[in-house]
């Protein structure tokens, strides 16, 4: 046992140190499909394919670029092979696609092909490809072949996820998710379309043969991809997918043995880039490919996810929810980067911890519903909140519950504040208290009163829509900057993000 666990320990320091690197996974900070004539405010330059599938990129006057290294091997070996050829065979880096399933070596597969420009560079990939091409400052831009979709991948070394990074998450070493497993080759590969991260694309996948494995709830048979010959990835769901697990998990099997003999140890289960970063194209598992029991073995979902809206804010949300707002409000967290933990404060009756949460919110019209026993929770949570100097937004009625844990606080600290009277409120408006670890001026709030224990309050129209008319995430960012009014609550639930964010 362990030795099971000092090797688990080791694989699990150079899994955390590979993601770590500086133009790992971690490093994704966008994704931009190319037409035939591409560009985008933040890119360096202007991008074209050719009708024979050359990319080349122009660079912008005063643009200083050079290529990536896996692009430099590339040329060199170019070089060495005579000037008259542009045929390269690629380093490992530059062939195979890190986040797509590798493909058997039959049939062989080409490798990328480059050139230097004029005014930039130039390169043409196998479908599926992958290159590392070139760099400008802190910026490497990587060119991708998706099912015949061609697309750059930006991958920044001072990107604000690789600097919050610290270690994967993970489920505690069990040698009970260690089966004795039987690899079965196809006599060729069976070709499947398979989803991918992004929901617009599709690509195909080779299964090379089956594993099957005996466990308590019966034998397990699933597909293999990879190769036989240089190791075999077993890509599955599993019920704790969603739940304590991304949407599915990948795992190296590595080469099986001359019996066909293998171990599949999902202590070793890893996340696809995918449960990173929003910008990542990784292979979902054959259909099918579902292991019939809770695999609560190898890494959890990270706690921190970067996306066009930037790194998630994990936040925890007591609410008393009216179903239908909620149909219409829940989809805009994701799209502002909220990972929102909603809890019913009536049905929820374990403690739950504030460690990773970046802030805490409660709301509510009425307190009348709540039993005595919810009322105290939310006190609680409030108070240790407050204590740990975390967010804290009490909105509606459950303002109250923030206010008390504030008074009580101070109260048993030695404080005495004064306050003989509090803060009402207007009428026809909703009242909203957060400490002062905010500063919601910052995000266009206007504080109405700020009480003598350092608690702060602003009040919104109740009468204002659910939807905004904003389209675009630069829309709502903008009318902030500008302190407009807030004029719909998908709105203020944008500068509330922002407030937490810029807390963080």
């Amino acid at each position: 046992m362990n030795q099971f666990v000092t090797e688990w320990n080791t694989w699990r320091d150079s899994r955390n140190s590979a993601l770590a690197t500086p133009f790992g996974w971690l490093s994704v900070s966008g994704l931009h499909w190319l037409e035939e004539t591409t560009t985008w405010p933040e890119a360096p330059g202007t991008f074209t394919i050719d009708d024979d599938g050359w990319v080349s990129v122009a660079l912008e006057p005063g643009t200083k670029a050079g290529p990536a290294a896996a692009t430099f091997d590339l040329m060199s070996k170019s070089a060495e092979a005579g000037p008259n050829t542009n045929d390269a065979s690629p380093s490992s880096s530059a062939s195979v696609p890190s986040d797509t399933t590798v493909l058997p070596k039959i049939p062989e597969i080409s490798g990328p092909e480059v050139r230097v420009e004029e005014n930039g560079f130039s390169a043409k990939l196998p479908t599926g490809g992958s290159l590392q091409w070139f760099t400008v400052g802190s910026v490497l831009y990587e060119l991708i072949d998706r099912a015949g979709r061609i697309g750059i991948r930006v991958r920044d070394s001072k990107s604000p996820l690789l600097g919050k990074f610290f270690e994967v998450p993970v489920f505690d070493p069990n040698p009970n998710f260690v089966f004795l497993a039987k690899f079965t080759p196809f006599d060729k590969p069976e070709v499947h379309t398979i989803n991918t991260a992004q929901d617009d694309l599709q690509v195909q996948t080779p299964a090379v043969g089956t594993v099957t494995f005996t466990s308590e709830a019966g034998e397990v048979t699933l597909l293999a991809t990879g190769n036989p010959a240089s190791g075999l990835q077993l890509d599955f769901h599993d019920s704790t997918n969603g739940v304590s697990t991304p949407a599915w998990r990948t795992l190296d099997l590595g080469i099986p043995n001359h019996d066909g003999s293998l171990v599949v140890d999902f202590n070793r289960a890893v996340n696809y880039p995918f449960a990173f970063t929003a910008f990542a194209t990784c292979p979902a598992p054959i259909e099918g490919n579902v292991v019939p029991f809770d695999v609560t073995a190898g890494e959890r979902t990270p706690p921190f996810y970067f996306s066009e809206a930037g790194i998630n804010v994990p936040f925890l949300f007591y609410v008393w929810w009216d179903e239908e707002s909620a149909k219409v409000t829940r989809p805009w967290y994701d799209r502002f980067g909220l990972d929102i933990t909603l809890l019913n404060p009536n049905h929820e009756h374990s403690a739950l911890s504030l460690v990773g949460f970046d802030g805490v919110a409660m709301s509510g019209a009425d307190v009348t519903p709540l039993s005595r026993k919810a009322r105290s929770r939310l006190i609680k949570v409030a108070t240790e909140a407050l204590t740990s100097r975390i967010p804290v937004i009490g909105i509606g009625a459950y303002a109250e519950f923030v206010i008390r844990a504030q008074r009580e606080l101070r109260e048993s600290e030695g404080y005495v504040d004064g306050i003989e009277q509090e803060y009402a409120g207007t009428d026809g408006k909703l009242l909203i208290v957060m400490n002062n670890e905010l500063a919601p001026q910052n995000a266009g709030f206007d504080v109405v009163h700020t009480d003598a224990s350092g608690l702060l309050y602003i009040e919104m129209p109740y009468d204002i829509p659910l939807e905004s008319n904003f389209a675009e995430i630069e829309d709502f960012e903008a009318a902030m900057e500008s302190d407009a009014p807030i004029n719909s609550w998908e709105e203020f639930d944008f500068r509330v993000v922002s407030l937490i964010r810029q807390h963080r």
